[in-house]
């Protein structure tokens, strides 16, 4: 697998919802991460991106988009 790359949480939420506005996959992709108790810290991250290692960890937990 390649390294994934810092991602701004819009992107990487209407990489999982392509079909979906950028705050409607944002939510749907929230309410994946609280389903998630290895996710649901990220949560409370008040930044709008996400390192290369929590991305690594989304992926992991979610599978890739």
């Amino acid at each position: 697998m390649q390294h994934p790359q810092s991602f701004n949480r819009s992107v990487l939420a209407q990489s999982y919802f392509p079909e979906l506005k950028p705050m409607s996959a944002w939510k749907k992709l929230k309410g994946w991460m609280e389903d998630t108790p290895r996710l649901r810290p990220f949560l409370q991250i008040s930044r709008r991106t996400y390192t290369p290692a929590e991305v690594q960890l989304i992926f992991s937990e979610l599978g890739e988009p």
